[in-house]
């Protein structure tokens, strides 16, 4: 259960209700993230705004970049809902699930290339020491050919998750009904993380 208050779908007014059916998941009910802007639903419009615009707006990481970055911030900062959330849209776009779990687990995954374990390792040490300067690790990024505005993007997507983190752990938000003992969606189910 969590921390506070959660007003459910049957008993939101006129404007949450609005907010719920306009952010409804293709599962049929509304992510537990979301609903949990439920005291202040003036929150909930820019923080899907933001999300949506970091994970799937036009920008040169990849999905699957974007939710490696996710989830390797994610399961630094210990948020279980989250790494749910977006290991889950890792395995959707990847298709790999050895390189999921590796991520997943906290081991070094195959199938990444040295760009991409460079990320992980700025995505790590932003999220887990924001006080030291990543200047050596974004020098690393650069002459590994990693371009200035994907380093922006990097940031913008550790940024989101470190907050988006806080907000699931701080208010204990709780996981949906539908996960499966394995921490995946069933791949049948449609997801609000899918591709758009």
């Amino acid at each position: 259960m969590a921390y506070i208050e959660i007003i459910p779908e049957d008993e939101a007014g006129p404007d949450l209700r609005e907010l719920y059916d306009r952010y409804r998941a293709p599962w049929g009910g509304v992510d537990t993230i979301l609903k949990i802007h439920s005291l202040l639903p003036g929150t909930l419009k820019p923080h899907v705004d933001l999300y949506r615009t970091i994970m799937f707006g036009r920008g040169p990481l990849t999905r699957r970049q974007r939710e490696l970055v996710a989830t390797v911030v994610s399961r630094s900062n210990h948020c279980g809902y989250c790494v749910h959330h977006h290991a889950d849209a890792l395995l959707r776009v990847s298709k790999d699930r050895p390189l999921v779990d590796a991520v997943r687990a906290g081991n070094d995954p195959a199938g990444l290339t040295d760009a991409e374990r460079l990320m992980i390792v700025y995505a790590e040490e932003l999220t887990l020491h924001p006080g030291q300067s990543p200047g050596e690790r974004v020098e690393e990024l650069k002459r590994a050919g990693v371009s200035e505005e994907t380093i922006l993007h990097i940031a913008l997507v550790v940024g989101y998750f470190n907050f988006v983190n806080r907000i699931a752990n701080g208010l204990g938000v709780e996981l949906e009904g539908y996960w499966r003992p394995d921490g995946y969606s069933d791949p049948e189910l449609p997801m609000a993380h899918d591709d758009r």
